[in-house]
């Protein structure tokens, strides 16, 4: 049997107790913690012992030395802390006592002082996650990508989930007892945020940018292009003629897609959301007319 033993897990900050109480029951089936983690914990086997654990969230301490010998005096050992914050406690487990015994703040006052710490900072982020989140969705209805979409959404996920939990962890009595680790719901939404960048990256390099110049002996013209993901597409039409053009894009069922026009000096761009597959591209002028000897047409999807 191993010796050691890794566990990966993701508890939000306001399931604190909840990851308190995961780590009493694995001490009270011989695995104690040599290492606490944000995502990943290290145990090693011991049964000989059994201890209770206790979480503190402090991110500016002045004296840490002062800081631990505080909780010491208590009969609380140090364990680790954390890159943001969190430290871990631990002592040794005696039936016979109190569950008071265990608690590492005893008046209402230090848990409250405990909590608004890491609430302030909550309360901060999830304000910023929400600021990101209307950013990036100006940007996604401006230019839209599913890419955006899937930013936009998992930032605002975040977002209001910071929120709810940084309001939990100063209203314990309100929110209900501790429950089973919501880390999936954090896993979720960067499993959203990660699909949304992957498909970003594929789309970039996927996807090329045509230009294509009519051929004036052989009107109408059609060109055909390719969607390799399912995403939004915006397609530039530059014309520089004495009549009037249409450009209508139909899919290989003769499906209409999307149409622009006009004459002169044209400039337009058309967003559609399209499916991996084939498309033609027509370009026809009214009926009885053609582009003059200097004109041109040229169009570009992105």
């Amino acid at each position: 049997m191993s010796k050691l033993k890794r566990r990966y897990t993701m508890y939000p900050a306001w399931e604190y107790k909840q990851e308190v109480a995961d780590l009493n029951a694995l001490s009270d089936k011989g695995w104690q913690l040599q290492k606490g983690g944000c995502f990943r914990s290290v145990f090693y086997w011991d049964d000989t012992a059994r201890y209770r654990y206790a979480l503190d969230y402090n991110s500016s301490i002045d004296d840490p030395s002062r800081y631990r010998d505080t909780f010491a005096e208590q009969g609380w050992e140090f364990v680790n802390d954390t890159f943001n914050g969190w430290h871990f406690f631990r002592k040794r487990y005696d039936p016979s006592l109190p569950a008071e015994e265990y608690e590492i703040y005893t008046d209402e006052q230090s848990v409250q002082d405990m909590a608004g710490r890491w609430s302030r900072l909550g309360y901060t982020l999830g304000g910023i996650e929400l600021a990101v989140t209307a950013a990036n969705g100006f940007m996604a209805l401006r230019r839209p990508s599913v890419t955006g979409i899937l930013v936009t959404l998992a930032c605002l996920v975040l977002g209001v989930m910071i929120l709810v939990g940084a309001w939990r962890i100063r209203h314990p009595h309100m929110a209900g007892k501790p429950r089973k680790s919501l880390g999936w719901c954090f896993t979720t939404v960067f499993s959203i945020l990660a699909l949304g960048l992957l498909f970003g990256v594929l789309r970039y390099y996927q996807s090329s940018s045509s230009e294509y110049a009519y051929d004036p002996s052989a009107p109408p013209w059609t060109w055909e292009m390719s969607a390799p993901l399912p995403d939004f597409y915006t397609m530039h039409v530059e014309a520089d003629t004495d009549a009037v053009v249409q450009i209508t894009v139909t899919d290989k069922k003769g499906e209409v897609l999307a149409t622009m026009g006009g004459g002169g000096d044209l400039r337009a761009k058309k967003t559609m959301f399209l499916w991996p597959g084939k498309y033609d591209v027509t370009v026809q002028y009214d009926e009885g007319t053609e582009p003059g000897a200097t004109g041109y047409f040229r169009f570009e999807v992105d």
